[in-house]
């Protein structure tokens, strides 16, 4: 069967990653399915001439946006959204460049969304580069301790057992929204910069009354630098205030206060010590700073991300029917489930 999807943007946020991002660009030109697309590469100020190196590698619908400064990266996936929401995109796909793609990746996704219509979020299954193990299927977190967990992390592929699963927030390396997501929630939180940023857009989905699916058969791969990040101090920062700021938005007063009780008498001391016993002082530093810009921090009252440019419909726009036009080839592959 044939599925016919409207129009679709594809954001890829580029820093010191020309390579590859220019791998992903080769690898989404042979994705199945979907519509017309425009991909849009925001580079977010690298050091390296990513202009110099990405452009010659460019088709026609691919588009090269260099950002004036480095603006995070929940900041230039908004750039990225808005030329999609001027250019009347009905769906919108965010792209680490560091990931590798499965051809099906994409159409999984966009018939996730179309199944529910308060369906506005849908992530992929992802795996490490070897495709043994996997790194996430989207994530869940308890806001009375602060944990954003990724589900299913380190487990084997047979341990899945549905076709989708609900979930508090999308994992950011590979995301599928809905235009009319992005209207009624709004785009990324662009003071979060770096981390947190797909948790918190989770949490407000879900207090939007919206639903995000994780669809194992569409899948990624990623190579996950986590622990080689351990020490690093900017992360630690970001982290950490990020990871206050979530609570700060979404906890009532006592998961707040378990929250910041859970913190400041085991995780921070234990952060703290650690970084002091293996004498990475700068990261020690970086999460005491962390910690008192995440509480104390004014960061949450910008609402930029929230002044989307809303597209006018007429009464004949409102009655488009919600699941995607579906033409038969051949009769034999009417009953073949779409997520198999």
């Amino acid at each position: 069967m044939k599925i016919e999807f409207s129009k679709i943007c594809i954001v890829i946020v580029n820093y010191n990653s020309s390579e590859d991002t220019i791998s992903l660009l080769k690898q989404l030109r042979k994705v199945k399915g979907g519509g017309e697309k425009k991909i849009y590469i925001i580079d977010s100020c690298s050091t390296e001439n990513a202009r110099e190196i990405i452009e010659p590698e460019l088709r026609e619908e691919e588009n090269f946006i260099q950002a004036e400064e480095n603006l995070g990266y929940g900041a230039c996936c908004n750039i990225g959204i808005r030329k999609g929401l001027e250019w009347g995109a009905e769906y919108f796909v965010v792209l680490n460049p560091d990931i590798d793609v499965d051809e099906e990746f994409l159409i999984r996704l966009l018939i996730a969304l179309q199944a529910q219509k308060k369906t506005g979020i849908a992530c992929p299954l992802t795996l490490s580069k070897s495709g043994k193990k996997i790194q996430s299927l989207g994530g869940n977190i308890s806001l009375w301790t602060g944990r954003a967990k990724r589900r299913f992390y380190n487990k084997e592929i047979e341990s899945l057992k549905s076709d989708f699963e609900y979930v508090d927030f999308p994992e950011g390396n590979a995301v599928a929204f809905k235009r009319e997501f992005f209207e009624d929630a709004g785009l990324f939180h662009e003071k979060f910069f770096l981390y947190y940023e797909d948790v918190e857009i989770g949490l407000r989905a879900k207090r939007e009354y919206w639903k995000i699916v994780a669809i194992p058969k569409s899948r990624v791969f990623h190579k996950d630098k986590t622990k080689e990040r351990l020490y690093e101090p900017f992360i630690n920062y970001v982290s950490i205030r990020n990871q206050i700021w979530v609570e700060r938005l979404y906890a009532n007063f006592f998961k707040y206060s378990v929250f910041l009780f859970f913190s400041f008498f085991g995780r921070y001391p234990f952060k703290i010590g650690r970084a002091f016993i293996t004498f990475h002082l700068k990261c020690a530093f970086s999460i005491v700073k962390g910690i008192f810009s995440g509480v104390f921090g004014k960061g949450l009252d910008d609402s930029s991300h929230l002044k989307i440019k809303r597209e006018k419909r007429t009464l004949e726009d409102e009655t488009i029917p919600e699941m995607p036009t579906v033409v038969f080839i051949e009769k034999e592959k009417r009953k073949k489930t779409l997520l198999k």
